[in-house]
């Protein structure tokens, strides 16, 4: 069982948990995860190579995994990157599933992209993009996309752009101007000092900069910019239910 610590006041209300925090503040909600109590795990497919979609299916699909018998339990889902308009939702760059890197044999989807490519206009490719990981010892982590070949032992990763928050300072790039009338529903995820993990998701349209500010202010050292306009999360400690539908790579908190 999860303890509660005090309450903390600070303009907001803002329960804190142990283990898994969780902060609803408009406009933005977000989940604070320890790797070390929670398995922070990527999914694409299915056993039968079929694509997941949603976080519906997502959840069914780790509480009966590894023989699971119902020890397994999802605590949080959301996409987990940008991915092309194919039938299997191939991740436009990076995907690390249980250790196993890269989609298909027969094509280059799932392997990371240092340059650019033919969608220039993708939010994937403003600079720098980032990859967030979980090493084999449960370590989470968010590097910049051209250090991620110093990372060892690679468990679950995927590969996203922008980074929204780079060694505590928010992204430089036009992209995050204060007045940018660039506004929809986005999602992210970032480390904070002390290991933690911030899943964020807004409750109403924001541009970059709101967003980064936000996981700024959460303590987050680095983030990441995962996809905008059809994010969802499905987190009942949030109270948000969302499925999404059509959706490509997906990150999943579970308690085991």
């Amino acid at each position: 069982m999860l303890n509660r610590l005090p309450f903390a006041f600070v303009g907001l209300f803002l329960p804190i948990l142990l283990g898994v925090g969780w902060v609803k503040a408009y406009p933005i909600s977000s989940l604070v995860v320890d790797p070390a109590r929670y398995r922070i795990e990527v999914h694409w497919k299915d056993r039968n190579g079929s694509l997941l979609g949603d976080l519906g299916r997502l959840k069914e699909y780790v509480e009966k995994s590894n023989n699971a018998q119902g020890r397994r339990k999802m605590v949080l889902g959301m996409n987990a990157g940008m991915y092309l308009a194919t039938p299997l939702g191939h991740p436009m760059g990076l995907l690390v599933v249980n250790g196993r890197q890269g989609c298909c044999k027969a094509s280059g989807h799932g392997k990371l992209i240092l340059k650019q490519g033919a969608s220039r206009n993708s939010n994937f490719y403003v600079q720098p993009n980032g990859v967030f990981y979980i090493t084999q010892s449960g370590k989470a982590g968010v590097c910049k996309s051209a250090e991620f070949a110093r990372v060892r032992d690679i468990q679950w990763a995927t590969q996203s752009g922008p980074l929204l928050v780079i060694n505590g300072q928010i992204n430089r790039a036009k992209a995050f101007s204060t007045t940018s009338s660039s506004k929809t529903i986005r999602n992210g995820v970032g480390i904070r000092k002390d290991s933690h993990v911030v899943m964020a998701i807004s409750n109403r349209p924001v541009n970059f900069h709101e967003f980064a500010l936000y996981m700024q202010q959460q303590g987050c050292v680095n983030a990441l910019y995962l996809d905008g306009g059809i994010s969802a999360m499905h987190c009942p400690r949030l109270g948000r239910y969302g499925k999404g539908r059509n959706l490509g790579p997906l990150l999943a908190v579970v308690e085991e």
